[in-house]
């Protein structure tokens, strides 16, 4: 790791960041980019999962992707 995990509150909880990563995670994330995230049942089953448990994800492969237009 670039540098180490932090902690902070997040939607009401602490949880562990990593710092290099979060940053990132909103420009790289293949899902945050797609144009089918508000349809995809891949996207809203790792939504489900992160709100759950108050985790975030940053996808880095995906079959159904589809470039936004």
């Amino acid at each position: 790791m670039q540098e180490r995990p932090k902690q902070e509150t997040h939607y009401g909880k602490k949880v562990w960041v990593n710092p290099t990563l979060e940053c990132r995670r909103r420009c790289e994330c293949l899902c945050l980019n797609c144009e089918n995230l508000d349809s995809c049942h891949i996207a809203k089953a790792f939504y489900q999962i992160c709100v759950q448990e108050n985790v975030a994800l940053a996808v880095s492969r995906c079959p159904l992707w589809k470039q936004k237009l």
